[in-house]
């Protein structure tokens, strides 16, 4: 479903997200925490700064943190950044107004409902919420159940 390179990207931002307030991150930590490869985690890095997701320090003290808060940062908007064409499954003909096939339109409404609901969900799922679903699971703590 997603790349392994989006998939980085989203555990660093995760990652970022659980040390918010806390300092600056090297990338080194989040490679070792979040067990990505460091070679791929700078150029994730980078792409993540390009689009304001995440923000730099350089120097010794150096490192990185989020741009802004984690509760202002969704999944989507990270998948947008390394899959965007994961978030636009209608086809270009449709875009442009061609009359197409009768099979094809048929399930083109299909594919507009499922990425409507994937849009929705990659959009509501904010990083601040991950962080403390990812620390609870990290204590021990088994989650929210409803009976």
């Amino acid at each position: 479903m997603i790349s392994s390179r989006c998939n980085y990207a989203l555990k660093a931002v995760l990652e970022l997200a659980k040390r918010e307030g806390s300092g600056l991150a090297t990338i080194s930590d989040i490679a070792r925490t979040q067990r990505i490869p460091a070679r791929f985690l700078e150029a994730i890095l980078v792409q993540l700064k390009q689009h304001g997701i995440a923000r730099s320090v350089r120097g010794k003290q150096g490192g990185y943190a989020l741009a802004r808060s984690a509760s202002k940062i969704t999944v989507g908007d990270v998948i947008r950044v390394f899959e965007a064409s994961l978030l636009k499954l209608e086809s270009e003909s449709r875009r442009k107004g061609h009359k197409r096939p009768h099979a094809t339109s048929v399930f083109s409404d299909i594919w507009h409902e499922a990425e409507t609901c994937l849009v929705s969900v990659f959009d509501n799922a904010n990083f601040a919420h991950l962080a403390e679903r990812d620390r609870k699971l990290e204590s021990g703590f088994p989650g929210d159940f409803v009976i």
